[in-house]
């Protein structure tokens, strides 16, 4: 082990950005538990208290009473209790603010910025790690945001909503991935940029943003959103996020590894399924203020069975794939 990591010290720097990320993740999800519902009692008590402040102010009052409307449509804009009020303006608050950003990052690219530059440099190195032993599990990884196993993905999990009598959630998750698809597909073709020189698995498409970025946040976020949606338990819930973020950025990382793309696309691509993931999730809380979907149902055994089985398949089908299609390309 010694004697690989002195031949190639970028495989120190890659286990080190790998045991970082994990104890980062590992100290959220812990903190989170212990801390988390304390925190959102007294941000909720924060909120009241701010709420009924700030309504007692002269300039409120004045204004409350020479601008009713426009008061009464900011006013419910920040209500609690139904969609169309806080939740929908924190969704579209944060679309913004992700489109805003992968506005910038497209303009640091273009004009050619100290985000260029980064990307040239970690490209060269992981270059270096071509012939390493840790390219067929990267491999394997990568696999996960293919297009063969993202589609089993889907048909997997539009029989699961069908078994579990809930088809409206099959809009988010259609919202969430073509969205996503399409969105990634006319970036590539607006910016032409080209894919690093020394890629191990030949790809025909352009360069920004990255796919499998993009698909890793749209798709399996989609699906990390539901399984925290149908668990009753804060707990499930934050480890289920922990892993689905840990399982993004495996992806994302496994895209730079392999020299597929720069780091500034699988930025690009983590912006890009985050927008579509964020409108994805406001489509489905508008669904279920609705009333269209429950996501208190009670699971039955042969149900749990069933997801259980799908996720078993795919990991197959992904080890099968990886085999017979992806390893035979690194020659």
């Amino acid at each position: 082990m010694i004697a690989l990591i002195e031949q190639h010290p970028q495989l120190l720097a890659l286990g080190i950005v790998l045991i970082l990320t994990m104890a980062l993740l590992w100290l959220i999800q812990h903190l989170m538990i212990r801390y988390g519902k304390r925190i959102l009692v007294l941000i909720s008590r924060i909120d009241f208290w701010l709420r009924g402040h700030i309504a007692r102010l002269p300039l409120m009052v004045r204004l409350q009473h020479k601008y009713p409307a426009m008061f009464g449509f900011i006013t419910k804009r920040f209500a609690r209790g139904h969609f169309s009020g806080l939740i929908l303006t924190i969704l579209t608050l944060l679309n913004i603010y992700i489109l805003a950003l992968f506005a910038g990052l497209v303009e640091d690219i273009v004009e050619a910025d100290s985000i260029v530059t980064t990307d040239l440099f970690v490209s060269q190195h992981m270059s270096v790690l071509q012939d390493s032993s840790i390219v067929p599990a990267f491999v394997f990884i990568t696999s996960l945001g293919s297009t063969p196993i993202t589609c089993l993905v889907i048909l997997l999990t539009a029989i699961l909503c069908a078994v579990v009598r809930q088809p409206y959630i099959l809009v988010g998750l259609l919202i969430s991935t073509i969205g996503s698809t399409a969105f990634t597909f006319l970036s590539k073709m607006a910016f032409h940029r080209a894919r690093p020189i020394d890629i191990l698995l030949q790809e025909h498409t352009y360069s920004f943003p990255s796919g499998h970025a993009t698909i890793s946040i749209a798709l399996y976020g989609f699906l990390a959103y539901m399984a925290i949606r149908f668990s009753q338990s804060f707990i499930h819930q934050v480890r289920i996020l922990s892993l689905a973020l840990l399982l993004c950025l495996l992806i994302g990382l496994s895209r730079i590894v392999l020299n597929e793309h720069y780091l500034s696309d699988v930025m690009g691509g983590f912006l890009v399924g985050t927008l579509w993931l964020t409108i994805a999730i406001s489509m489905m809380e508008w669904l279920t203020a609705r009333g269209k979907i429950n996501w208190r149902i009670v699971w039955s055994a042969p149900q749990r069975y069933i997801a259980w089985f799908s996720v078993v398949a795919v990991l197959i089908a992904t080890f099968i794939y990886a085999t017979f299609y992806q390893f035979p390309l690194l020659g």
